[in-house]
């Protein structure tokens, strides 16, 4: 049975007042418990509150709190029930390191971030996992162990410069604008005073971000086909992403994302609601003959999942090797990382966003009207066409999707190595 030490005789609020005066002070007021001051608290008029007592044959001490804060009838009702614990079994000291690690733990950056994320994030984006990976990627990694109250200025500059330094100053710029929000967020819950975010700009972040201009020319599309099919560990699943993205001129998530229910192969079309684009405006899209025949060997690859491109997790799970991943279609993550597994030296660095761009600078190479190719992105028509503009141009997408979906074939599947469209240097 633990033991508690027997304090000696009983003190007064005007005795503790005296051994203030006097200078330091370690003394016991009974059962245990200490008044302790040290010289430069005892001239301020302050001391702590400590309870002493054995636990497990060894001699333990709990700080209860400060004086004057703490009055003594309160330390020693404090003291009363914890005595009754320790001779109930409990630990008191160790209880309390254990809740004050839990409080410090429910109150670092990484418990802000999944608070932030949850109220603020999933219910709002289309496609939230892009924020997700950001903070799992870049933020938690530096600063989500520290306390939310201890983040500084200088914290924020270590996380951007990090991405910087990575040659990803995108990436940086989004950190930035999800750091300040997710501070804010803090700030109207009082869990800080002060956003440490604010102040910094895109200046801080890598500056203002320049508009891209890299596409894939038909030479290049020839190489990287070349690369997909030689390459091992990339999958086929990955490769048929990559052509399905640029025969479709969807964006990345709308894609990996996608569930069977939104196709109807026997006719054709892929629709998808406001809610899944971007630009919250519904389109059907048509799809040309390889798609089709793309989607259908796609199938066997999701094994009866409602995802054209089911989480690894779920496929490795069926196959008897478990794997994390928290969302039920592929983390946007996924194919990036596959296309830096290709041995693409001799090609200039290109991301997914750029299939987009080689997909609208071909068609315009095949002579399809800009409203058409336009159109096929699911870009809304600007100023009073795009008021009074509500043509849907499906046939024409048709035609035009086509005439593309025929070239990629080419390169991903009857492997011609020459030119075969007008954009090929």
């Amino acid at each position: 049975m633990p033991l508690i030490e027997q304090g000696a005789k009983a003190v007064t609020d005007l005795a503790l007042k005296s051994w203030l005066n006097a200078g330091p002070v370690d003394r016991s007021v009974g059962n245990g418990l200490m008044f302790v001051a040290s010289d430069a608290s005892a001239r301020t008029g302050r001391a702590s509150w400590i309870l002493t007592y054995r636990f497990g044959g060894r001699k333990k001490e709990k700080v209860l709190g400060r004086y004057p804060e703490i009055s003594l009838r309160e330390a020693r009702e404090i003291a009363l029930r914890d005595r009754a614990l320790i001779q109930q079994g409990v630990d008191v000291a160790a209880v309390k390191r254990r809740e004050k690690l839990k409080a410090r733990e429910t109150h670092n950056v990484s418990a802000l971030a999944r608070l932030w994320y949850e109220r603020e994030i999933e219910p709002r984006y289309k496609h939230p996992e892009s924020v997700e990976g950001v903070i799992r990627r870049h933020i938690k990694p530096v600063i989500g162990r520290l306390p939310v109250e201890e983040i500084r200025p200088i914290h924020i500059d270590d996380v951007l410069m990090r991405i910087v330094s990575a040659g990803a100053p995108t990436v940086a710029n989004d950190a930035r604008r999800y750091l300040h929000r997710m501070f804010h967020f803090a700030v109207r819950r009082k869990w800080i005073e002060l956003n440490p975010v604010y102040g910094f700009s895109t200046f801080d972040a890598g500056g203002t971000e320049k508009a891209k201009s890299r596409w894939l020319t038909t030479k290049e599309l020839n190489t990287l086909a070349e690369a997909m099919r030689t390459t091992p560990n990339f999958g086929r699943p990955n490769e048929l992403a990559v052509w399905l993205l640029l025969a479709l001129c969807v964006r990345k998530m709308e894609l990996l994302s996608a569930e069977w229910s939104e196709f109807d192969l026997p006719n054709a079309v892929w629709t998808l609601t406001p809610s899944r684009t971007k630009t919250n405006s519904a389109i059907r899209i048509p799809l040309a003959a390889p798609v089709v025949e793309w989607l259908n060997e796609l199938k066997v690859f999701a094994f009866g999942s409602g995802y054209l491109f089911p989480a690894r997790r779920l496929v490795r799970e069926r196959l008897g090797t478990p794997h994390a991943n928290r969302h039920p279609h592929v983390s946007p993550d996924t194919l990036n990382v596959a296309l830096k597994r290709l041995p693409l030296t001799d090609l200039e660095q290109f991301a997914v966003h750029d299939m987009r761009r080689t997909a609208r600078t071909h068609m315009a190479s095949l002579g399809i009207d800009r409203f058409v190719a336009e159109r096929a992105l699911n870009h809304k028509l600007k100023d009073v066409e795009g008021v009074y503009n509500q043509y849907d141009y499906f046939n024409e997408r048709k035609a035009a999707l086509d005439r593309w979906a025929s070239l990629l074939a080419q390169i991903a599947v009857l492997r011609v190595t020459s030119p075969a469209s007008p954009v090929a240097a």
